[in-house]
């Protein structure tokens, strides 16, 4: 066992959520690219949908 006294742990919850933000904008963007606009609105909404009911 080691001495080292516990410190608190970096909070990484902002950096994650821009990472997320990123891959799922690349995600939208390929969609948009090889199927077209509608399916990757449609997507956006869905997902949108299912986080704004899951909040609750």
């Amino acid at each position: 066992m080691s001495d080292r006294p516990v410190k608190r742990v970096e909070d990484y919850t902002r950096p994650f959520l821009v990472t997320g933000f990123f891959a799922l904008f690349t995600l939208l963007f390929l969609i948009w690219a090889a199927w077209g606009y509608h399916r990757a609105l449609a997507l956006g909404a869905a997902l949108w949908l299912v986080l704004r009911l899951r909040a609750r």
